[in-house]
């Protein structure tokens, strides 16, 4: 409706123009392009005038129909509605009023309109292929709100993915040069960090995956989940797959290594680890396998191998320990060399670790006796405050052998196995720290004598492996040990202590110093024509030495010589 003064101009709903008739100015209509002006039903193109006699009918222009489109995701897990409205051009009127002429304008109005009901959208779902997961309520704010944008209007259930097979790694592959931390805190920089294993011992399990879920488009179909991914274990030099190949162990002590390959797990354990020399910049060497040094240990230097050691150059202060064999290239220099594994440690480890090993066995009696007339009686008591007090009533030496053997292990930098360690750290625990304190079961106390016996067990075989032979060519102001035998290929030894169970055969002099084993001796020249005190004890086979200077002791078995002359050919049996 449009009103201007007293004049008024109506335009119903119909489109008719209502024109006073009392108007005395000229009326003038202009069309517009995209509307129907009809006057008298006659439709009109240009201006034209009328009066209030005249019938004036406006009609709407062309319309637009509104649309539904529907969007269904990629993964069909959702779909969308977009709403396009309908669009109307209706007629409005403009009037400009002067003294001699009234010009009604006619204009375009355009109008949008969402003429949807809610059985249209779920139409519209279904001849897209949405028959599942459709949310009426979103449906129904579509409606009463509705929007040009896109509107998320059905659901589908997502797929559940399943869990990846994964690799748990037991053992430690990275040798990073990180010096070693004590047990009071202390750092010793010389000391550096090199991983090794015992042979038997796992060194990664697979962890089993599982497959997925499927989950429903709004299509209605089946959406399967990824394929879960798969990995396979490989077992190279010194491995062994076991568990249906869902785990791999070691099957000889050494360095072990890691290479991933997208899904392939390879393992191997290199027995023999190699270094160019043995100094400050290399640490000392600790290694549960065979160790080679291309040149030399210097001085203060340390190496400690559950193999065999082989060092091609000299030994200069340094001090060599190895379960098997040593064999040194050049000269050997206020050094002390072991080979075959320390026995004598050995059994004085193993009688310590027995005196622990009964008295757990005691501990759990007693403690489960106490224990039950405790509750027999109805009286509460604290597992842990029962040990306690029995160790310290009855088992009071036990702390102290724990603390013997820590010692003894530093002391004498004694190779033992991860195991071992893990143990004596354990033992430190319990009975240094009142660690028994914290125990809720008998079991763990059986757990731990039951780790006790199986050292004590791989203690004996540790011994029983042991070959210990030792081979050098010049030893001097040093001191040799072997389970097995001893072989000095050069120049000989000088002021030189050796202590073998087996044989020792020396090409050269040994001048000074002692000689002590369980087998035969065969020296090319003992003694100094100076008479420096030499001592040679086999209490096995016999002893001989081609050139005897004076002051040489001889003994074999419970035969004994002193040499107060040089003599040639000297020869010593047991049985003379």
């Amino acid at each position: 409706m449009m009103m201007m003064g007293t004049s008024k101009f109506f335009l119903n709903e119909d489109g008719i123009l209502t024109i006073p008739e009392d108007l005395k100015q000229q009326i003038t209509v202009v069309p517009n392009e995209d509307l129907i002006v009809k006057i008298n039903d006659k439709q009109i193109q240009e201006s034209a005038s009328i009066t209030g006699q005249d019938k004036v009918e406006l009609l709407p222009g062309t319309e637009e129909d509104g649309a539904i489109s529907v969007e269904i995701s990629k993964d069909k897990l959702t779909a969308y509605i977009m709403l396009t409205p309908a669009i109307k051009v209706l007629p409005r009127i403009k009037v400009i009023n002067s003294q001699s002429e009234i010009v009604i304008n006619i204009t375009p109005d355009l109008v949008e309109e969402y003429p949807f009901t809610i059985e249209q959208l779920e139409q519209a779902l279904a001849e897209n292929g949405v028959n599942f997961g459709v949310d009426n309520d979103s449906l129904l704010k579509l409606i009463n709100n509705p929007t040009k944008d896109k509107v998320p209007v059905a659901f589908g259930t997502p797929c559940k993915p399943g869990t990846d097979e994964t690799v748990n790694v037991l053992i430690d592959t990275e040798n990073d040069g990180r010096p070693e931390f004590l047990p009071d805190g202390r750092v010793d920089f010389k000391q550096k960090r090199i991983a090794s294993i015992d042979e038997g011992q796992m060194l990664a399990v697979k962890i089993p995956g599982s497959p997925g879920e499927p989950g429903v488009g709004v299509d209605g179909d089946q959406i399967l989940p990824p394929e879960y991914k798969r990995v396979h274990l490989q077992a190279g030099e010194g491995t062994i797959l076991q568990q249906n190949e869902n785990a791999i162990a070691s099957i000889e002590r050494g360095l072990p290594s890691l290479q991933i390959n997208q899904n392939t797990w390879f393992f191997k354990v290199n027995p023999l680890y190699t270094v160019k020399q043995v100094d400050v910049e290399s640490g000392n060497l600790e290694f549960n396998g065979s160790v080679a040094v291309d040149k030399d240990v210097t001085e203060g230097m340390a190496v400690f191998a559950a193999g065999d050691v082989n060092v091609g150059g000299a030994a200069y202060g340094a001090r060599i320990v190895a379960l098997g064999d040593v064999v040194i290239g050049k000269n050997v220099l206020s050094s002390f060399i072991n080979a075959g594994g320390m026995s004598q440690y050995l059994e004085e480890l193993k009688s310590k670790f027995e005196i622990i090993n009964k008295s757990l066995v005691q501990i759990s009696e007693l403690t489960t006796v106490l224990k039950d007339r405790s509750d027999e009686l109805g009286k509460e008591i604290c597992l842990g405050q029962l040990v306690v007090g029995l160790i310290n009533k009855k088992f009071g030496n036990v702390p102290k052998v724990v603390d013997e053997i820590s010692k003894m292990l530093v002391k004498q930098r004694f190779v033992v196995s991860s195991e071992i360690k893990n143990l004596i750290t354990e033992l430190e625990m319990k009975f240094r720290r009142l660690g028994w304190l914290k125990i809720t079961s008998m079991d763990e106390v059986d757990q731990l004598q039951q780790r006790v016996l199986a050292v004590m067990n791989s203690l004996e075989v540790l011994g029983d492996d042991s070959k210990g032979n030792v081979t050098l060519t010049y030893a001097i102001n040093s001191n040799i040990e072997a389970e097995g035998d001893v072989h000095i290929t050069g120049k000989g030894c000088i002021n030189t202590n050796i202590n073998t169970k087996g044989n020792v055969i020396i090409n050269g002099v040994f001048r000074g110093g002692t000689i002590n084993c369980k087998g035969t001796v065969k020296v090319k020249e003992a003694g100094s024509e100076i008479g420096v005190k030499t001592v040679i004890k086999s209490s096995g086979n016999y002893i001989r030495i081609e050139k005897t200077h004076q002051n040489v002791t001889i003994t074999s078995g419970e035969t004994s010589r002193n040499i107060n002359n040089t003599e040639y050919k000297t020869y010593l049996n047991n049985d003379d």
